[in-house]
């Protein structure tokens, strides 16, 4: 599942958990992964103390400031955070059993797609989620605009790798959006979930 910044992966996601999927949070991977010392150790030689807490963790909300205004740093924190984000990833599906949704805002960026059965994108206008982004966490204007940038080309026409890419519009509320995702899971052989 993948779609940007408040575009309803996250509504489509408990739909699917109350299917009988389980689920793997890849941005709560990332939190986990902030917390690794090595991890930590990597970030503060290419970021500096600045980004930490006086409590030692990685301030967050100064960390996603810097690299939301600025390509190349976000560059340089994927290439830290993103390879044992993965190998998180790669170990939780081994553990789980029955069908699975991987929730990665960036799962082409991060090579997910090459574990995934099929790849649902979510897509809204983006007035609905300028407005969501302001209700559910109060970001500015400018801090949703940076992070949408930050965003482009998450959902790609195409995929060389050749995994079923289906894409899900929620621009029409709740009901919409389930009956698009039944289709597929019909279309998937998954339909008695």
């Amino acid at each position: 599942m993948t779609g940007k910044y408040c575009s309803g992966k996250n509504a489509l996601v408990s739909f699917l958990l109350n299917k009988g999927f389980s689920e793997i949070d890849v941005d709560r991977v990332g939190h986990r992964i902030l917390a690794d010392p090595e991890v930590k150790s990597q970030l503060r030689r290419s970021f500096g103390s600045e980004i930490f807490s006086s409590e030692g963790a990685i301030d967050r909300p100064v960390l996603g400031g810097r690299v939301f205004r600025d390509f190349h740093e976000l560059r340089r924190l994927e290439s830290i955070v993103h390879p044992p984000m993965v190998e998180e990833v790669k170990r939780s599906l081994q553990r789980l059993s029955g069908p699975v949704v991987v929730n990665a805002a960036v799962l082409f960026r991060m090579g997910l797609e090459d574990l995934c059965d099929a790849v649902v994108c979510v897509r809204a206008p983006l007035i609905q989620r300028l407005k969501r982004a302001r209700r559910r966490d109060g970001a500015s204007l400018m801090q949703v605009l940076r992070r949408l940038r930050a965003q482009r080309g998450i959902c790609p026409k195409l995929n060389a790798n050749g995994v079923d890419i289906y894409y899900v519009d929620n621009d029409r509320g709740l009901d919409h959006l389930h009956t698009q995702i039944l289709k597929i899971l019909r279309e998937k052989g998954q339909e008695n979930r």
